[in-house]
C-alpha cells in the first residue's frame, strides 16, 4: 500500500490520520489502516513499545514509539478505515487504465466492481476510451 503514499490526497483523510501522518508520515499510516483500519486499537505508552509489540511489526518501533508518545495509554479508539480516500486514489487509477488501455469489463473485474460502476466513474470524471477502441462508423 505504500505505493499510494505518492498519489493519495491526504486532505481526504480523517483528522486522527491526518494527525499520524504528521507524526509517523503517511506510508507508516497507510500501513496501519491497511492492516488495522475499522478496528479498535490501542496505543502503548512509551515505556511499553517493544519491537514485539504487533503495532511494531505493522509500522516499526520508531513509528509507534512516535504514536505513544503522543497517543500512548489512551483508550482504546477505532482506526479510520479512510474508505475516502482510498476510494479516490481507485478511482483516478481506473480513470487512467481506462483512458490507455483496459476496458470496462477488465477493470470491473480487476477492481471487484460491476460494470456498471466503472462506466459511471469514468463517465463522471469525462474520462473516455482511446480513439483506438471506439467503435468505427457503420456507413
Amino acid at each position: 500500500m505504500n505505493d499510494l503514499a505518492d498519489v493519495i490526497d491526504s486532505e481526504l483523510l480523517p483528522e486522527l490520520l491526518r494527525d499520524f501522518e504528521r507524526l509517523i508520515g503517511l506510508p507508516a499510516t497507510l500501513d496501519l489502516v491497511r492492516a488495522r483500519g475499522g478496528l479498535r486499537i490501542f496505543i502503548p505508552t512509551p515505556a511499553r513499545v517493544t519491537p514485539e509489540h504487533a503495532l511494531a511489526k505493522i509500522i516499526g518501533v520508531g513509528a509507534l514509539l512516535e504514536l505513544a508518545k503522543e497517543y500512548g495509554g489512551e483508550a482504546h479508539f477505532a482506526l479510520p478505515k479512510a474508505k475516502k480516500a482510498l476510494m479516490a486514489v481507485r478511482n483516478s487509477r481506473i480513470c487512467n487504465a481506462y483512458a490507455t488501455h483496459k476496458t470496462v469489463r477488465e477493470l470491473a473485474q480487476e477492481h471487484h466492481l460491476t460494470e456498471r460502476q466503472v462506466e459511471r466513474i469514468v463517465a463522471d470524471a469525462g474520462v473516455t476510451a482511446p480513439r483506438d477502441r471506439h467503435q468505427g462508423s457503420l456507413f
